[in-house]
């Protein structure tokens, strides 16, 4: 489903210096009739973790659920209505496997319609882990649909500290790999304009659970949300 937003934000995406230091606090129309769709499918399932795993934990950390695992081609994702994981197609080979282990946040809805992405920093996680991640930043991401940034996470150590700290060179390969991998698919794009901080990620995890929980008698009109 193609979700646009306004031209003035999408250019100002592009600058790094213009990036928005908290999260556009509008869902789109489109996103809103998604979010409906979405809790309608789940309502026959008594548990499911996207509907009833809260996005944030008492001790500040984010829940993430993974569905592909680092260095896996096959693009998993969840079918809300199975309650499910399911492949919806293979990255090409040329392309390689996902740099980083790629999923969603719980009690999330992003510009797109779709749970909030995140990335999990470390070595390959299963696919339907869930992990209590430390917000170490932001990827900052746009393509055909529009905005779809990524908040990104890794597992903490005793001292509650990131084990794995988003280094220069995991934005640079994990940007790389998200800057490529639409070229194989016509009339598809997308770009990684840049990246933001911790505090950017937890704004942007705060807004989309404020979505999910103040859109869903929204449906199909734009929702706007100002606890953030």
């Amino acid at each position: 489903m193609k979700i646009v937003l306004p031209l003035g934000f999408i250019l100002g995406a592009a600058v790094g210096a213009q990036m928005p230091e908290r999260a556009p606090n509008v869902l789109p129309a489109a996103a809103t009739t998604e979010l409906v769709q979405s809790l309608a499918a789940v309502a026959p399932h008594a548990k499911t973790v996207w509907r009833d795993m809260s996005a944030l934990n008492d001790n500040g950390s984010v829940n993430g659920f993974v569905e592909i695992p680092r260095g896996e081609r096959r693009k998993f994702e969840f079918d809300m209505k199975a309650n499910a994981l399911r492949i919806d197609r293979v990255m090409p080979e040329s392309l390689g496997g996902y740099p980083v282990n790629y999923g969603w946040v719980p009690q999330t809805i992003s510009y797109d319609g779709d749970p909030f992405d995140v990335l999990v920093l470390g070595p390959e996680i299963a696919g339907g882990s869930v992990v209590q991640g430390v917000i170490v930043g932001l990827m900052f991401m746009e393509d055909e649909t529009g905005h779809d940034s990524k908040v990104v996470i890794s597992a903490a150590g005793p001292d509650g500290r990131p084990v794995h700290p988003l280094t220069a060179a995991d934005q640079a390969r994990i940007g790389d790999y998200f800057s490529r991998y639409k070229a194989h698919e016509p009339g598809k794009f997308s770009r990684v304009p840049g990246w933001g901080s911790a505090a950017q990620g937890l704004s942007y995890v705060k807004t989309t659970h404020a979505f999910f929980v103040g859109c869903r008698q929204q449906g199909g009109k734009p929702c706007e949300v100002t606890a953030r």
